[in-house]
């Protein structure tokens, strides 16, 4: 039996092919998951998604915030977390755009595709 890919489904594709710029300095970040704030790292970002380690590990999240200094409050989900590592997905706003242009005039790119 064969399964149909569907526009969301290629869209989750080309995310995960995109380029990750991993920086030089990680941004500061903070997390919000179900009410409470989690501090921490951005890694590196990708076009849709951004890779954190974070201070403490989080309980497993669906939805969360991410608020950075410069780039404003981003909304996303949470893709995986791996003690206090976490991969976030998030839809291309305002917010967002200017988050991944701050990163990438300072990231390197990194090889591996992001997850």
């Amino acid at each position: 039996m064969t399964s149909r890919v569907g526009p969301e489904h290629l869209r989750d594709f080309e995310r995960r092919r995109s380029l990750r710029f991993v920086l030089p300095r990680q941004e500061d970040i903070t997390l919000t998951v179900g009410g409470r704030q989690f501090r921490g790292k951005l890694e590196d970002v990708s076009i849709g998604g951004a890779k954190l380690v974070l201070e403490d590990s989080i309980p497993l999240p669906a939805e969360v915030s991410m608020t950075h200094a410069a780039a404003g409050t981003i909304e996303g989900v949470c893709m995986w977390h791996d003690g206090i590592a976490v991969g976030i997905s998030f839809d291309l706003s305002d917010p967002a755009l200017r988050l991944i242009s701050l990163c990438l005039r300072q990231g390197l790119p990194n090889s591996t595709f992001a997850a």
